[in-house]
């Protein structure tokens, strides 16, 4: 991961913290992020996507959620149902291990734990199977249109 890289669109509200070196253009992502939120007529205030550790996201998940195991993904949402105030924690070694279980590309697997992060801040929820399938299902869709405008990432 690189350490010291920061990318925002102040004008989007959107800010990307520690994005790993991977075959995403981080511009190409903001913007995705944002059409991704705008067509769902949402309005932002801020959005931190932040990629960590697999420490840092065990910490957070213990003391946010009492929860003592790893996770890849973590959201926190302090919207004031006017506005999206949210930060998205993604663990890119999970991100990694990931990938590798599922036979998938890195970047579809970043796309798609920040589809979830989003889907979250969006008031989905996955506590159920049929909950989780279909966040799955509306995870795919944000994807492709992600790879529509951007054809030239793997998929």
């Amino acid at each position: 991961m690189n350490k010291n890289f920061y990318l925002c669109n102040v004008k989007k509200r959107i800010f990307l913290n520690n994005f790993p070196n991977i075959n995403l253009k981080q511009a190409s992502l903001l913007d995705w992020v944002y059409d991704c939120l705008s067509k769902k007529a949402a309005k932002i205030k801020r959005l931190d996507i932040n990629f960590i550790t697999e420490d840092k996201m065990l910490t957070l998940n213990r003391k946010h959620l009492k929860h003592n195991e790893h996770t890849d993904i973590l959201t926190f949402n302090y919207n004031d149902y006017k506005a999206i105030e949210s930060e998205i924690f993604i663990c890119f070694e999970r991100a990694c291990e990931n990938s590798k279980t599922y036979s998938e590309t890195i970047e579809n697997e970043v796309l798609r734990l920040i589809s979830h992060g989003l889907l979250h801040i969006l008031g989905m929820r996955d506590n159920t199977k049929a909950l989780r399938d279909a966040m799955t299902k509306e995870e795919n869709v944000l994807i492709r249109k992600f790879h529509v405008k951007h054809p030239k990432i793997k998929k």
